[in-house]
């Protein structure tokens, strides 16, 4: 049973649940709960602790504030909260506000208990009702409204001690700030925003024509009077350094003001460590549920990063990292971690707001969507959510905007939603690249140096139950070669505005023309073509195919349909004319649907190929860039030729009157192989062609039942001619297995008037037995050796001495076989009747055997053809004649009845 899903476990905060966040609710404002506008989670003090987890730091200060109001004068007089912007000084001061309320109640003992604040701390007796006093720098107008010490001295009700100096916007001095003080005791005074105040102020003392410093002037003075007043509390905050929203006089205002106080100053941190998770936790929750779950939860984490050893981070099998885990929950520390050291670190994100304004969205986005997950991390925050995006564009330029649409998250056409569409199973279902492309751009942003993210530190962000550690980096792969905008240099991976080489290669693909990549794509199909077959690349028309008795290969073009009639006729036509050796022709098509995705690398190939030698271009692009483009080349240089032969998958032969094809599959994995050599060991693996033949395949096939005896060519020729028949690889194939047949009894051979059978067929050549031979069959070999021993019928001696190293591994005599000059034929001149469809047969048994003994061959043909129907004219004149008009045919007689 797996781990629970957090929405099944925690209780997000009814606005949450309702949809009604906004940004009051987590927008703090000490201004607003003076003047009573704040929302009642910050307005009502009861409300307020509640929902706020104290700080350590928080909680010391409290303590401390309380003990100086109580009159302990060994306790912090001024404290300066100076944290990064955003880091809960509002919130902390906000706090002071409330316990200093609570002090006038009369169960205020009640609330210290509450609060885990010492009643001891408190004075016996009657302990009176602290004074008050707030002054917020964003709301204090620094032209007409009253200054810092006339705003003091008014909430404390003795503005007249100041009235003057208010008027005339002179600071007082300690005197009158002493008096003011010392009525008021015990009393708090806050000060929020003062550099923004500082700020507006000396612009306004410019124009008043005020001797300028008298901000500066008070805060040195006050904090003197403070220290020295028994009961007096002066807090104030100021950002931890100067920030890019004030011009460059706030750095100098900021610098000014820590020299007036920094010798009497105490720096307290609202938030530190693992703190932060408490308050986000307490601010977006109603209730955590089971704490055991968390324990649960974290050991599995836990466990998962020990098992992954040293491909994580050496921190996460920490431990602490298991109480970092539990701390967190529901959340992934690493998702609070980012958003609040990474992000938090822009001068317009607000640390601590600002992280639990986004993680607000993502909880109600997730929590409504039920998305299966025990911990919700980096990968799972949806970048397609307009609020969301909003939330971290706001930070880093509208730019990115689009960086997200094209490449991470926009209604399933940004490019990493559909790589997890494409890959389908475990990418699909837990959308891995879109996660892992979230988890990144995360990671690529910070207003500090640290930008990216390495693979160990990824997968802590991606990996959860039921995902399979190595896609993490699987995927990564992935969207380097998908993704536009996607970077990765030094080991790290970041996202930028900037198109990364991806794009630059896609622009120049656009470039490429249709013509290019065929021409591409025919010479490397020359090199991968091989010699094993005699190979044909692309034939137009049956023409471009010679028909002869060589093993042939017709590489087909990739765009040309299996079953048009232009494929078809290449097996089918020599030219003109049927095809006579149908059987050597083979052909290779690419399987329908895979060209496009062959033509797309062949097209980046040419695009990378033309980058890297386009000087001017190159010069703009990094060198990481440059060395991953080279290294690019150099995998498609690699890969697009065993690609091509992969390709190249459907195998083609002459049928019964139609095209055989067959799926050879892909090619065994380890080593290139030529494209006939493919083929070529497919053929032979199939028993399709052979380079070695049973002699019974001689009986069985080539002979007919009522033959006893045929031409030893004429045998070779109808295994080249016959579809159906295997194909011998040479003529060599047929004559080694006619030998072995003879020796074996299978068959016979005869030769002249010589027979061989049950014998070693001896002294003869090859070609001898290829032009001269006659095979018979087991019975008419018997017969004829019968009569040869009755002396019926003898042949010329043939020598028994075999020549040593004679050709082809056969004995061969000492001289030549020739017939016996009485046996030769001087003229030769014969009529005969023979089948239309065996014209063919003529050429190559007849003709060819007496044009190669050297004779001038000379054909006749006479054709009669009869039909009781009548045979068209138009057909005499515009085929038959016109046909041998073309080939040159000198007519002898042409009658007509």
């Amino acid at each position: 049973m797996g781990l629970p899903n957090w929405w099944e476990v925690a209780t997000p905060h009814k606005d949450i649940l309702a949809g009604r966040l906004s940004e009051s609710v987590f927008a703090a404002d000490l201004g607003d709960v003076v003047q009573g506008k704040a929302p009642l989670e910050y307005q009502d003090s009861r409300t307020f602790f509640r929902k706020t987890y104290l700080t350590k730091g928080m909680h010391h200060l409290l303590e401390t504030v309380l003990a100086r109001l109580a009159g302990d004068e060994s306790r912090d007089a001024y404290i300066q909260l100076a944290t990064p912007f955003g880091g809960g000084k509002t919130h902390t001061l906000l706090a002071l506000y409330h316990l200093a309320r609570e002090l006038g109640r009369e169960d205020k003992e009640a609330v210290l208990g509450e609060l885990g604040l010492p009643v001891s701390l408190l004075p016996e007796g009657v302990f009176p009702k602290p004074s008050i006093a707030v002054f917020v720098g964003t709301h204090a107008d620094a032209l007409r409204g009253r200054t810092p010490w006339g705003e003091i001295a008014h909430q404390f009700g003795i503005y007249e001690v100041v009235e003057e100096h208010d008027k005339k916007r002179i600071s007082p001095g300690k005197e009158r700030l002493r008096e003011v003080i010392e009525t008021a005791a015990p009393c708090l005074i806050l000060i929020d925003e003062l550099l923004e105040y500082v700020v507006k102020a000396n612009r306004a003392e410019k124009l008043e024509k005020v001797t300028q410093g008298q901000t500066l002037a008070f805060l040195q003075e006050i904090t003197e009077v403070v220290a020295n007043t028994p009961g007096a509390a002066l807090v104030i905050t100021l950002p931890a350094s100067h920030l890019e929203q004030y011009d460059e006089d706030a750095e100098k205002v900021l610098v000014q003001i820590q020299k007036v106080s920094g010798r009497i100053e105490s720096i307290y941190t609202p938030v530190e460590g693992m703190e932060i998770y408490e308050i986000v936790r307490k601010r977006l929750f109603d209730d955590l549920g089971d704490p055991e779950i968390h324990k649960e939860v974290a050991q599995s984490y836990f466990q998962l990063y020990h098992s992954l050893g040293d491909d994580v981070p050496a921190e996460v099998k920490e431990l602490g990292y298991r109480e970092k885990l539990e701390r967190a929950y529901p959340f992934h520390p690493e998702l609070i971690d980012v958003l609040y050291e990474r992000w938090g670190s822009f001068p317009t994100f607000q640390r601590t707001r600002g992280v639990l304004r986004l993680l607000a969205m993502v909880v109600e986005d997730l929590y409504a969507r039920k998305v299966p997950t025990p911990l919700i991390q980096s990968s799972l925050v949806d970048l397609g959510h307009r609020d969301i995006r909003r939330e971290f564009i706001k930070h880093i330029g509208n730019e990115f905007d689009s960086v997200i649409s094209s490449d991470i998250a926009d209604t399933g056409q940004a490019k990493a939603t559909k790589l997890d569409e494409k890959a389908g199973s475990e990418y699909q279902k837990y959308n891995i690249a879109k996660g892992t492309a979230t988890a990144i751009f995360l990671y690529s942003f910070s207003g500090g140096g640290r930008k990216g993210v390495a693979l160990p530190r990824l997968r802590v962000a991606v990996l959860r139950e039921r995902i399979h550690t190595a896609l993490v980096g699987d995927v990564v792969n992935k969207l380097e070669e998908e993704l536009w905008f996607f970077h990765s240099e030094g080991g790290l991976y970041r996202f930028t505005n900037q198109p990364n080489l991806n794009r630059v290669i896609m622009d120049r693909m656009e470039s490429v023309t249709l013509d290019e990549v065929e021409a591409t794509f025919k010479e490397i199909l020359q090199k991968v073509a091989g010699k094993e077959m005699e190979v044909y690349i692309w034939p137009q028309s049956p023409a471009d195919i010679q028909d002869n008795k060589k093993i042939k290969l017709a590489v087909i073009h990739p765009r040309q349909e299996l079953g048009e009639s232009e494929v078809e006729d290449l097996f089918f036509y020599g030219g003109q004319a049927l095809r006579i050796y149908r059987n050597t022709l083979f052909g290779v098509a690419v399987e329908p649907g895979n060209y496009p995705a062959l033509e797309k690398a062949l097209i980046k190939y040419m695009a990378t190929k033309e980058i890297l030698d386009d000087r001017d271009l190159m010069g703009t692009l990094s060198k990481e860039s440059r060395e991953e483009l080279s290294n690019r080349f150099k995998t498609l240089s690699i890969d697009l030729p065993g690609n091509i032969v992969a390709a190249y998958r459907k195998l083609g032969m002459a049928g019964d009157g139609s095209v055989l094809w067959k799926e050879m599959g892909m090619p065994p994995i380890g080593g290139q192989v030529s494209l006939s050599a493919r083929v070529k060991s497919y053929l032979s693996d199939q028993e399709i062609l052979l380079p070695a033949m049973d002699p019974k395949l001689i009986i069985n096939k080539a002979m007919g039942q009522e033959e006893t005896q045929k031409n030893v060519d004429d045998i070779y020729a109808l295994f080249l001619k016959t579809p159906g028949f295997p194909v011998p690889e040479s003529e060599n194939v047929v004559i080694d297995a006619i030998r072995r047949g003879v020796e074996r009894g299978i068959i016979g051979l005869k030769l002249d008037s010589k027979v061989f059978y049950r014998s070693p067929v001896r002294g003869l050549s090859h070609e001898v037995i290829l032009r001269e031979g006659i095979v018979l069959s087991p019975e008419k070999a018997q017969e004829l050796l019968e009569k040869e021993k009755k002396g019926e019928e003898k042949g010329p001696d043939l020598p028994s001495t075999p020549k040593p190293g004679s050709p082809d591994g056969v004995d061969e005599p000492d001289e030549v076989y020739t017939p016996s000059p009485e046996r030769a034929v001087k003229q030769l001149s014969f009529k005969f009747k023979v089948p239309w469809d065996k014209l063919s047969s003529v050429i190559s048994g007849v003709v060819g055997p007496l044009k190669a003994q050297g004779a001038d061959t000379e054909i006749i043909i006479q054709v009669r053809a009869k039909n009781d129907k009548g045979i068209d004219k138009t057909v005499l004149s515009t085929k038959v004649k016109e046909t041998l008009d073309q080939i040159g045919a000198e007519s002898l007689e042409w009658k007509e009845e």
